[in-house]
């Protein structure tokens, strides 16, 4: 007797039980409800040295910081800034391995340093990225893939979706920083040929007024 082939599942019902398992994993993390914010200010893009600073930057928050955040959904803006150019006031946390870029907070959302109002939110068209990129260059461990989506995505969403990924995956202990990663760049992430456990998934919506979800990155178990 033969058993029956699997049921394919629609590619929405899986996007949507990915999406549905990180607000789930949002209202687990604690009952402190206090909106945070953490500030990027980015010099240039430096894919590697953005990932390397995300992820060192969720690994240096004490329990209750990254509880906090991630309740506030990781929230982050991103500004133009020169990590050299901060002042004692306005101390970087984390800055990236080479300088390109810094994080500051989490910070009570109310009450923002003032260099998020001096500066300007990050905006601009996602220039031509690599097929693929290696992190670090040569290593003989083996490497976990990160996938992600470019098509019809700017700068600022781009950089929404990694850094959502990196620090998220981080924060929940599916991804260490010192951990080899081949970043792979596609138009397009096919929901149902993506990573069938994904370590972690961002999922979100294909446009602000649409309820159709769309898979943006897929790391590999």
């Amino acid at each position: 007797m033969t058993s029956a082939p699997p049921v394919a599942v629609p590619a929405q019902d899986r996007l949507a039980a990915l999406f549905d398992e990180r607000a789930r994993l949002v209202a687990e993390s604690t009952t402190d409800t206090t909106p945070v914010t953490t500030l990027v200010l980015l010099r240039s893009l430096d894919v590697a040295d953005f990932v390397q600073g995300a992820r060192l930057f969720a690994a240096s928050l004490s329990e209750a910081e990254a509880r906090t955040w991630m309740r506030s959904w990781t929230r982050t803006r991103f500004l133009f800034g020169n990590p050299e150019n901060l002042t004692d006031r306005s101390p970087a946390r984390i800055t990236a391995p080479a300088g390109t870029a810094a994080w500051l907070g989490p910070c009570p959302s109310e009450h923002l340093p003032g260099v998020s109002r001096l500066l300007k939110p990050l905006t601009g068209s996602l220039p031509l990225l690599p097929d693929t990129l290696d992190l670090p260059d040569r290593t003989e461990r083996p490497r976990r893939e990160l996938q992600l989506a470019t098509r019809e995505v700017t700068l600022v969403k781009y950089l929404v979706h990694l850094h959502h990924t990196v620090a998220e995956a981080t924060l929940l202990g599916r991804l260490g920083t010192s951990e080899p990663l081949r970043i792979t760049h596609r138009p397009c992430l096919d929901a149902r040929s993506a990573h069938d456990s994904p370590g972690y998934a961002r999922v979100h919506y294909d446009a602000d007024d649409s309820p159709v979800l769309r898979l943006y990155a897929s790391l590999a178990p």
